[in-house]
């Protein structure tokens, strides 16, 4: 059986709908897995007694062994393959489960191009176009724009605005060769060739770095922090909206500084660089890359994080109105991971399905509450 089939299952079996035959089926499958379950290595087994003291409260008695096994599994599958999540703090109240059954897509948005003279373009599909002077920018259906075959006419350099919006990504190749990948609500101001002694963009949002080496330096810069490298990899996120500013580095080095400081933080690949806005702390933390990356591999990955944040997150993917019954929900913390190109829904009743949360979606609005 596949994952969702195993899942739609469980949740049968959970609510104590299910024919003879799927209950069968999902005996057998248990019973085939059984040597697996015992093994849990990726789920700490604090997080495993929390999931399970949510989901035995909605069981009948007998059937509550056989129950912890299959949501002992299914952690460990929808980690990996679909999207599960598992709630960080004391469960609250005793309530049946609320079911979302409206869809919410990501959004659809065009991606504009704005050009030296101020025309804005609409990046829809293959097409050729010209800068002034008769330079050429290619762009394709497959979601990339290519200055690389750009030449160097001007002796002040001429630039471009790439934005992205809500519920999509693009990808520039720069004149260099250097990629930058947008992510959602994002928008990047470059040069059509870079001249003179450093490259330099400007970033408002998320984007994946990957630097070509060069004598001469790369920067970033965004509202918050200056970045340098020369040859490198790594996530930049800034936008507006969010309570701080990340760096991540994946290969190479980079030298991070906030924008009115002078001090200077090295990074080296596996760390990231915090800088909270309220409060101007600075934070070189080790952390799994993937959890700032994974946005670019179709994935949404979250590891103790506040539900506002999550929140925000899903909002320039699905380009959604929240709003929350109690105030105390906004920092509930969650950690797991997800498919981005699924509905709204499909993340949501998972989250109800293990906690005492509750989404109603009506159109592009969600409202929060306790069950």
């Amino acid at each position: 059986m596949g994952v969702d089939e195993i899942y739609d299952l469980l949740k049968k079996y959970r609510e104590n709908t299910c024919t003879p035959e799927e209950r069968e089926r999902i005996v057998r499958w248990y019973r085939q897995q059984d040597d697996e379950v015992e093994q849990l290595p990726e789920i700490p087994r604090k997080k495993l007694e929390q999931l399970w003291y949510s989901i035995e409260r909605k069981m009948r008695g007998r059937e509550r062994s056989l129950f912890f096994s299959y949501a002992a599994m299914l952690i460990i599958m929808f980690s990996v393959g679909g999207g599960i999540f598992y709630l960080a703090k004391e469960k609250r109240g005793n309530h049946p489960v609320e079911t979302v059954h409206q869809d919410l897509l990501p959004a659809k948005g065009v991606v504009m191009l704005q050009l030296s003279d101020g025309r804005s373009i609409p990046l829809t599909g293959t097409a050729i176009i010209k800068e002034r002077g008769g330079q050429v920018i290619e762009n394709d259906s497959a979601k990339v724009l290519d200055y690389t075959g750009v030449r160097e006419k001007e002796v002040e350099p001429v630039y471009n605005k790439i934005t992205v919006p809500t519920g999509g990504e693009y990808l520039v190749l720069l004149s260099d060769g250097s990629r930058v990948r947008l992510n959602s609500c994002s928008s990047l101001r470059y040069p059509v060739v870079f001249t003179g002694e450093n490259r330099t963009v400007e970033l408002e949002g998320e984007a994946y770095f990957e630097v070509e080496k060069s004598v001469h330096p790369f920067f970033v810069k965004t509202s918050n922090v200056n970045v340098r490298v020369t040859g490198t990899t790594f996530n930049v996120s800034d936008y507006a909206d969010d309570s701080r500013v990340t760096t991540t580095l994946v290969e190479g080095q980079v030298v991070v500084n906030k924008r009115d400081q002078e001090e200077i933080y090295v990074l080296e690949p596996g760390l990231t660089f915090k800088y909270k806005k309220d409060n101007g702390k600075i934070k070189i933390k080790a952390e799994d890359p993937e959890l700032y990356v994974s946005w670019m591999r179709g994935k949404f990955k979250f590891e103790n994080m506040r539900l506002e944040d999550i929140v925000c997150k899903l909002n320039r993917w699905y380009d959604c109105n929240v709003e929350y019954a109690d105030d105390t929900l906004r920092d509930l913390r969650f950690s797991g991971a997800a498919e981005k190109d699924r509905p709204a829904s499909y993340l949501l009743e998972m989250i109800e399905t293990v906690t005492d949360v509750k989404f109603d979606v009506s159109g592009k609005k969600i409202r929060i509450s306790h069950k």
